[in-house]
């Protein structure tokens, strides 16, 4: 009767050992770091940061891997994983500065006229004064016979009158150019006539103010001229009104109003990646593969052929072998203008989101022959919202594929979050490692414009680790298998 027992002990060993090895390389092999990622940044956070906002480069957001991004880790100096949320700078609330617009003369609108007074004779008169608060009515009988009349006095001024006809734009507000009385409270009111019989309220009692500083040294006191108006006001064509009360005797002085508009405010530019010509192109089509798996939100398609125009359809695949869904048209033209600049066709804003391989062929009838296509893609500025746990420099990562999405809501990172407190952050600067990242500003051996940038996604330690195991596996599953050929001893 054979005897197993030793083989069978020897088959036991191998499958412990097995088994420890497998216990100790799944850890390492499911272990992140920095250096498994193909493209790093590193950015140094002031000392006593809490929570640091950190504008991603170029070439972080070229390697990324998920549509949303959420593939992006964050390390600190100990290689600790960190938490971390992304916004996009383009969603900050921005406020439009004030723009100064035209300077606007006084009219005086009086209360009544000392002429037709005087020209009356010796009838009775009854006038009625319109206030901000109240209307007034004056009732003088008439004089007796022979009682010298006293000379009429001069008219008063009720209110002031600006002529806006002429004003297109939208107003926020209007400042006075007045002396307004020391140390006192006038309330004023404004509004607005066509035609100066009706009238659409803009502002009620208003107060503005001239105090003098309690200390000379600190300059001026507090003081306000300032009157703003409804959103969206616009005077074109228009007469505006200006009444007061609490300024004491005689008319306000002022001497002019200047309108206040709203200016412009830049937007966020996106990060542009520029892919160059494409990878293959033929007479009918173009064809390049994205670095990057995050949505693009525009297309720029751009020619350097001089005085051209091409109509073309852009269609999108995910992988070769799949059939291609168009996803929009465009045109794109170069063409010579009066004073020699060239008018070029604008980016285009893409509602829909491309796959890994992007396709730019001539719509039917036309040829891409003598028109070559250059291709940029815009995305989303980016920004990772992290806590600065631990020592720096801390590492912005990104260029793994495989990976979950880690990414957290902005009220998780920013505990007690209001709307857009995470924008009140400075905003810190990644820079791009040099042994990562290659001087194109593409992930380090992404290859050419329009290569295939996951081709190095799968050369990393967890890869290789992984390989090792399964190597390891293979070895000691032959030497089991030997020893339960092998005869046994008797």
């Amino acid at each position: 009767m054979r005897d197993v027992t030793p083989a069978g002990g020897h088959v036991q060993r191998c499958l412990l050992t097995l088994l420890a090895l497998g216990a100790t390389c799944v850890p390492i092999a499911t272990a992140q770091t920095a250096q498994d990622f193909s493209v790093r940044a590193t950015a140094t956070v002031p000392a006593g940061t809490t929570i640091a906002r950190v504008a991603l480069p170029a070439a972080t957001i070229a390697a990324l891997r998920t549509p949303d991004g959420g593939d992006l880790r964050v390390f600190n100096a100990a290689g600790q994983l960190l938490p971390y949320a992304l916004i996009n700078a383009a969603t900050q609330p921005q406020t439009r500065p004030d723009t100064a617009g035209q300077r606007l003369l006084v009219l005086p609108i009086h209360s009544g006229s000392s002429d037709a007074t005087a020209t009356a004779g010796n009838a009775p008169t009854l006038r009625i004064i319109e206030g901000p608060q109240r209307r007034v009515i004056e009732y003088s009988a008439a004089d007796a016979p022979g009682k010298a009349k006293a000379p009429p006095a001069a008219a008063e001024v009720r209110g002031w009158l600006f002529d806006t006809r002429s004003i297109d734009s939208e107003l926020r507000a209007v400042e006075l150019e007045a002396t307004l009385p020391a140390a006192t409270i006038v309330k004023v009111s404004l509004a607005a006539s066509s035609d100066l019989k009706s009238w659409r309220n803009l502002a009620s009692d208003v107060p503005v103010f001239e105090f003098p500083s309690a200390d000379a040294s600190a300059g001026a006191g507090p003081v306000n001229r300032r009157i703003n108006l409804p959103a969206g006001t616009r005077l074109k064509d228009q007469y505006l009104r200006l009444t007061w009360s609490g300024a004491g005797a005689g008319a306000l002085p002022v001497t002019a109003l200047r309108a206040i508009g709203s200016g412009d405010v830049a937007p966020v530019p996106p990060v542009v990646l520029d892919l160059g010509p494409p990878a293959s192109t033929s007479e009918d089509a173009a064809q390049w593969t994205l670095p990057s798996a995050l949505r693009a939100q525009g297309l720029r398609l751009s020619t350097n052929a001089t005085n051209a125009l091409m109509p073309v359809r852009i269609s999108t695949r995910a992988r070769a072998g799949e059939p291609w869904r168009v996803v929009a048209t465009s045109v794109v033209y170069r063409l010579a203008g009066a004073d020699g600049v060239a008018n070029v066709n604008p980016s285009q804003p893409l509602p829909y989101a491309l796959e890994r391989e992007v396709r730019v062929e001539a719509q039917p009838g036309y040829k891409l022959s003598g028109v070559p296509l250059i291709l940029a893609l815009e995305y989303p500025p980016l920004q990772a919202l992290f806590v600065a746990t631990g020592q720096g420099p801390f590492t912005v990562a990104s260029g793994k594929a495989g990976l979950a999405s880690a990414a957290l809501p902005v009220a998780t990172v920013m505990p007690g979050y209001k709307v857009a407190d995470e924008f009140a952050l400075s905003v810190l600067q990644a820079q791009p490692e040099p042994g990562s990242v290659a001087a194109t500003g593409r992930p380090a051996g992404a290859g050419a414009p329009g290569g295939n940038a996951m081709t190095t996604d799968w050369l990393n330690r967890t890869t290789l680790l992984w390989g090792v195991l399964v190597l390891a596996v293979l070895v000691l599953g032959g030497l089991a298998l030997s020893l339960l050929r092998s005869p046994a001893k008797r």
